[in-house]
């Protein structure tokens, strides 16, 4: 029985760091390593106490040339009651500004987080994009989706309106 818990404890060590999970509903956020296109850094705890909708893109993503605009038409009507960020993880920031630009998006606060050298893009590590998190005002997560098809923003939305009330 020792020597089978020495191989246990061994193997453990020898795989390496054991994998991350991805953040899920019910977690604490993970800080997001992004800047504004002015070079501000963006932190989310600076939001505590706001609900909090953000969504991981990029110019690469075609959903996400639908999200987008789709949350920037429901983003006006609940001002005040939820933040809504757009979280470009385009490797060039030239490219996702040029995405974001092309979009004209209002209603959005834009932020940026290149992929390639981002602490929290391997925490959330999304299955598809757009990856999408509403935070609630102590900072869990209380939903996550994967991926965008039409209609997706008017189901969320309702949601939204009801729990940040």
């Amino acid at each position: 029985m020792k020597t089978l818990c020495f191989i246990f404890i061994v193997s453990l060590f020898a795989a390496g760091p054991l994998a991350h999970a991805e953040v899920k509903k019910g977690d604490h956020f993970v800080e997001l390593d992004a800047k504004t296109a002015k070079g501000k850094q963006f932190r989310l705890k600076d939001m505590a106490g706001k609900w909090v909708l953000y969504t991981f893109g990029a110019s690469w993503c075609q959903p996400c040339h639908k999200e987008l605009p789709a949350w920037d038409k429901v983003a006006p009507k609940l001002a005040g009651k939820v933040l809504f960020v757009a979280v470009n993880i385009n490797n060039k920031i030239e490219d996702g500004e040029q995405f974001i630009n092309s979009l004209k998006l209002r209603h959005l606060f834009v932020v940026y987080m290149p992929d390639e050298d981002s602490a929290a893009m391997k925490a959330y590590d999304p299955d598809r994009m757009p990856s999408t998190f509403l935070i609630d005002p102590s900072g869990i997560v209380r939903h996550v989706q994967y991926g965008y098809e039409k209609g997706d923003e008017d189901k969320l939305a309702a949601k939204l309106a009801e729990l940040a009330k």
